[in-house]
This record gives structure tokens, C-alpha cells and sequence, in this order.
């Protein structure tokens, strides 16, 4: 097992410390895991607005322990996760002990570290990640918010632990493809990749808000639904060149009815079942077509559909206007 302790830090700092524990080197601020650690990448960006964002898309070869120390401070991460192949997630923070076995897992989560986290995650996991730093007074200055305004102060607060989570919604996975499509040499790479951090962050923070504002319109959910519906999102975004599993399949995956499922769902995403796992299947075209590495007709076929006229219909309704055209 690797093992990783470290002290609070910004994400350039931390991307050194992990490069230096795993004795890799950190080049135009991208570490390669090494061969014995896994495959993929970690790489961090400061944007000329005081944001840095981490991103990374990684395949672990070993079982990984993170252990961060606890820090006083303003500053908080706003992360938004895609897991997989996970066999047994351990979470520690502070006093609150999670033990999930859940192979799938997706969810944007804000914190900051007033406590101890440690976790545990083993060989073979999947993660792709979006992890944006920002502090308190970047919070104000850039948001134009009053150093005492009592509702933001309960949302980011300085004295004690925060936790804020949401499910990762439609919205912040098409935020989330743009930034994995972005590449260096793109021009004005890092002005897309500042506008859809802050889009990410906004529509976070405005979410919360919202939650505050009209606790008592914010329907209550029990933790065991949500973590089933996680789960439903989850497979729906998986495979987009494959039809979807059948709704009654759906229903036993989450162990409920057919109907709750389809009315849960949609009071949580928005969507039908259907319409969410359309909407990720016109994710993935519009990717691939923006790679410039297929054609249109190859991108329909490898999204499973049998005619081209029916990809382009669909294609459109989503992004008013047609593939052609990207």
C-alpha cells in the first residue's frame, strides 16, 4: 500500500508533495503516476483570477492511503468526483468514520480542513476529479460578498468543519467534460478553463444558497435513497454507447419500485431516466467530435445508433445545431 501524509496546503503545493512521496517528477504542472502507482495524471493550473484547479484522470495499480493533517485558515476545496472499481472506500474525518462498498460513485463535495481526513481507496479504482482552491477573502472579492454576511458566513465558515455535498448533476458534468476536452496548446486555454471553474463554483455555492434561502421548498430525501439514486446516475453515465439497462433492472439495482425509482430520479436530477441518459450519450458526441479524431458518422455508430439522421436530430435538439458544425 501507498501511503501519503501531508499537511494542508494549495493544490500546487500538494501536486510536489505527492510527485516527491511518489518520486516523480512534476513537469508544466502535470505529474505522470508512475508505472508502480498507476496510469494516468494529476495537474494543477493558477488562473490569473487566484483560482488553482487540480484535475486528474488516474488508474491506481496499488491500494492508496491519504492522511491530511488538520489546518486552521480560510480556505476550502470544491471537488467533484467520478469513481470507479472501487471494492471498499474507508473515510475518515475527524470523529465521522464512512465505510461504503459502493463500486460507483459520483458527487461534488466542499470543504475545509479544520479536521483530519484520511482515506483509503484500493487498487484498480478509476477517478477522474475536478478540485478547485479558493480561500475565503477570494470568496468576497471576487463574488462581491460582505466580510458579515450571516447566510454566506454559514455556508463557508472559518471556525469550525464544513461539509456541504450534491449530486453530480447533468449541469456539472458537461462543465466537467469541457474541462477534460481542454488541452495547453488550445488557445485561450486558460481563459476556458478559468470560465468553467468559475461556472462549476458559482453553481455550487448559488445551489447552497438556494437550500438556505427556501429551506422549507427542498424536499427531504433519506441518505440510503440518495446513495441509490448515485448509484442509478452513475451506471446511466457509464456506458452511452450501450441502450440502457431496462427501467425494471434499474429498480432492482436501486431495490425499490419501479415508479419511486422514476419519481426520485427525477425530483433529484430533473430528468427522466431516459432523458439523463440521453443527455450524457450527447455529452460524449459533442466530445468526441470536438477531438477531431472521428467523423460524424463514427461518433453516431460508436454511440450506438443504427441511423444517422436520428444521431443528427438528436445531436441538434441538445446543442441547437448540428454536428457538422462544431
Amino acid at each position: 500500500m501507498f501511503s501519503f501524509n501531508y499537511n494542508y496546503c494549495d493544490h500546487l503545493d500538494y501536486l510536489q508533495l505527492l510527485a516527491d512521496a511518489l518520486d516523480a517528477p512534476v513537469s508544466n504542472n502535470i505529474l505522470w503516476l508512475p508505472a508502480k502507482a498507476g496510469a494516468g495524471y494529476i495537474q494543477v493550473e493558477a488562473l490569473a483570477n487566484g483560482l488553482q484547479v487540480l484535475t486528474n484522470e488516474c488508474t491506481l495499480h496499488q491500494d492508496f492511503l491519504f492522511k491530511r493533517n488538520a489546518a486552521a485558515g480560510h480556505h476550502f476545496t470544491l471537488r467533484f468526483d467520478e469513481v470507479r472499481n472501487l471494492k471498499a472506500l474507508s473515510v475518515k474525518q475527524g470523529d465521522l468514520v464512512l465505510e461504503d462498498n459502493t463500486a460507483i460513485y459520483s458527487g461534488a463535495f466542499l470543504s475545509n480542513p479544520l479536521q483530519p481526513l484520511e482515506y483509503i481507496v484500493n487498487a484498480e479504482t478509476e477517478s477522474r476529479c475536478v478540485n478547485i482552491y479558493f480561500t475565503k477573502e477570494w470568496f468576497q472579492q471576487h463574488f462581491g460578498i460582505a466580510a458579515l454576511d450571516l447566510i454566506w458566513n454559514s455556508i463557508l465558515p472559518v471556525d469550525r468543519p464544513v461539509a456541504h455535498f450534491e449530486v453530480l448533476t447533468i449541469e456539472y458534468r458537461e462543465l466537467m467534460e469541457d474541462i477534460f476536452a481542454l488541452r495547453k496548446e488550445q488557445p485561450l486555454y486558460l481563459a476556458a478553463l478559468q470560465n468553467r471553474a468559475m461556472l462549476l463554483l458559482e453553481k455550487f455555492l448559488r445551489n447552497l444558497y438556494g437550500k438556505i434561502i427556501y429551506a422549507e421548498q427542498v424536499p427531504v430525501i433519506a441518505e440510503t435513497d440518495l446513495k441509490r439514486m448515485i448509484l442509478i446516475e452513475a451506471i446511466l453515465a457509464k456506458n452511452v454507447g450501450e441502450a440502457p439497462p431496462p427501467v425494471p433492472e434499474l429498480a432492482r439495482t436501486a431495490m425499490m419500485s419501479e415508479t419511486n425509482l422514476k419519481n426520485l430520479f427525477k425530483k433529484i436530477y430533473d430528468y427522466s431516466l431516459f432523458e439523463y441518459y440521453q443527455k450524457n450519450r450527447m455529452l460524449k458526441a459533442r466530445q468526441l467530435i470536438a477531438s477531431r479524431k472521428y467523423s460524424v458518422k463514427e461518433v453516431g455508430s460508436r454511440l450506438g445508433f443504427k441511423n444517422l439522421s436520428n444521431f443528427t436530430i438528436a445531436f441538434k435538439k441538445q446543442f441547437n445545431k448540428l454536428p457538422s458544425e462544431l
